[in-house]
């Protein structure tokens, strides 16, 4: 209470959902960032079209220009997003 957090899922919820088979944003890699830097990310609305290393690549993109979140914890994000959902992170 009084923190002025927001979780961020690092993919996008909404896009996460359309891509990944059986997500759960219960249990999906997030970060806590000030809720100021979250508001400042773009949000994807609508079809998301492309792939999830595409969209783990945007997120960590944007993390990278709108917040603090130290590199560490993103490279974090991406290696939990590969043990979670090892398929859509496979090398074509």
């Amino acid at each position: 209470m009084g923190d002025d957090l927001a979780i961020h899922h690092v993919g996008q919820k909404h896009a996460m959902q359309q891509i990944i088979s059986g997500y759960n944003p219960n249990t999906a890699p997030a970060i806590a960032v000030p809720t100021a830097q979250h508001r400042a990310i773009p949000n994807l609305v609508g079809p998301y079209n492309g792939n999830a290393r595409q969209l783990l690549a945007r997120d960590v993109k944007n993390l990278k220009k709108y917040t603090d979140v130290p590199i560490a914890n993103l490279r974090e994000l991406i290696e939990l997003n590969k043990q979670m959902y090892p398929n859509a992170f496979k090398k074509r």
